[in-house]
């Protein structure tokens, strides 16, 4: 309300300064000019609004292993600029003998687990058009004796592969140890959430 004086006011001294200087003005073609300015600016408005609001429909992403079926999950979702990766294992994700249960485990020790972990999540942002640079939080499990078989001193390796494949900068990280991860000889498991910036 306090600005439709305003208008009034700055109304008044366009009309007196035209009829000051002997202008002709025509008021209507003014008039017609703001509405159809105001008619341009609300449609720009919704176009945009529609289109954030549609950036909030999940888009998920599968690699295609049988067990996202079976337990109905995605590996990846997207919403608005934010990446939900699940929990990655140490298995291929092209079709092959390692699609059967029994076989979902790549690499007998920590480290070779671990980067298949990370490949996988690489490739589920890739699939985005996000890079591991994206990621802002990351949390990994670890069960130390996976299978009977000793996880061994996995600081080093840990260090290692996160320099390795985060080496622009610091995110927010959690390690947790765990008891039983999916797949006996599981030593690790990792998900992520990633922010594009684009």
């Amino acid at each position: 309300m306090k600005a439709e004086p305003k208008r009034i006011v700055l109304f008044t001294v366009i009309t007196g300064l035209f009829y000051v200087f002997g202008c002709e003005m025509d008021l209507s073609k003014i008039e017609k000019d703001e509405s159809t300015s105001r008619q341009i600016a609300r449609e720009e408005a919704l176009k945009v609004l529609n289109e954030y609001k549609a950036s909030f429909t999940p888009e998920k992403f599968g690699f295609g292993v049988p067990w996202e079926k079976d337990f109905n999950y995605a590996q990846g979702v997207k919403v608005g600029n934010m990446i939900f990766v699940a929990g990655q294992l140490s298995h291929n994700t092209v079709k092959d003998a390692t699609w059967e249960y029994d076989k979902v485990t790549v690499g007998e020790d920590f480290e070779t687990q671990f980067r298949q972990t990370l490949d996988n999540m690489k490739k589920v942002l890739e699939h985005y058009g996000a890079s591991m640079d994206d990621v802002v939080f990351l949390q990994s499990f670890f069960d130390p004796d996976a299978g009977g078989k000793s996880i061994g001193n996995a600081g080093p390796v840990v260090r290692k592969l996160i320099n390795e494949y985060f080496p622009k900068g610091q995110h927010a990280m959690t390690n947790m140890q765990i008891v039983n991860l999916f797949g006996q000889e599981q030593f690790v498991e990792t998900n992520a959430i990633a922010v594009m910036r684009e």
